[in-house]
């Protein structure tokens, strides 16, 4: 049973990802192989630590820095609600 549930676990984070990585591509507009690129790092990575390591990502210049804005409007929204 428990090796079931780890597979819906793990299937479940992996619609996260592509979901997440689809949003990535509508806001900055990424080719095929960067979403790919960007899906792989998120499995191997999760979300928060690719964030943390946007610089180790073999990305283009341009969408590192695309990529960089999103981070820092995610760290302003996450800081006001630790405010709250």
């Amino acid at each position: 049973m428990k090796g079931g549930k780890q597979m819906n676990l793990e299937k479940l984070r992996d619609a996260e990802y592509i979901k997440c990585v689809g949003l990535l591509a509508d806001l900055i507009d990424l080719d095929g192989d960067t979403k790919e690129k960007i899906h792989k790092c998120l499995q191997n990575m999760g979300i928060k630590n690719f964030f943390l390591h946007l610089e180790s990502v073999d990305l283009s210049p341009e969408t590192s820095e695309k990529l960089k804005s999103i981070k820092s409007i995610i760290e302003i929204f996450d800081e006001e609600r630790g405010q709250a």
